[in-house]
């Protein structure tokens, strides 16, 4: 059964920090093999907006995503800072941050359902 500290740590320290960091490979261990992966944007840059909604079924399709996108973060300048956490260790929710390179943040929360140690669902919005 995983606990709060272990969601936070999958999040924060796994996938975020693969996603920050510039290792796709690495956020995607977080992720099951058949993760049913809803991203709806955040932060607002390159042509994708609140309105980006992407959709992608497992981990391979993720992990392709990701490689792609991961370089356009890189030239923003952003990390995600994941604030609260809970769980009944099987779903979760967590609230969490993009922060820009001068301080400015737009917060964002998401459902997690877990499987076998890993994420099997993500979905993510932006707060407001």
């Amino acid at each position: 059964m995983m606990t709060r500290d272990d969601l936070f740590n999958l999040l924060q320290h796994t996938y975020f920090a693969g996603i920050d960091g510039a290792d796709a490979n690495l956020a995607v261990e977080a992720m099951h093999e058949n993760v049913a992966w809803v991203h709806t944007q955040v932060w607002e840059h390159d042509g994708h907006d609140r309105s980006t909604v992407d959709r992608l079924d497992g981990r391979a399709a993720v992990l392709e995503f990701l490689t792609k996108r991961i370089g356009e973060m890189q030239v923003e300048g952003i990390e995600h800072k994941v604030g609260q956490v809970i769980t009944d260790g099987q779903s979760g929710a967590f609230r969490a941050r993009v922060v820009g390179p001068t301080g400015d943040a737009k917060s964002f929360f998401g459902w997690v359902e877990l499987k076998d140690g890993k994420i099997s669902s993500y979905t993510v919005m932006p707060d407001r």
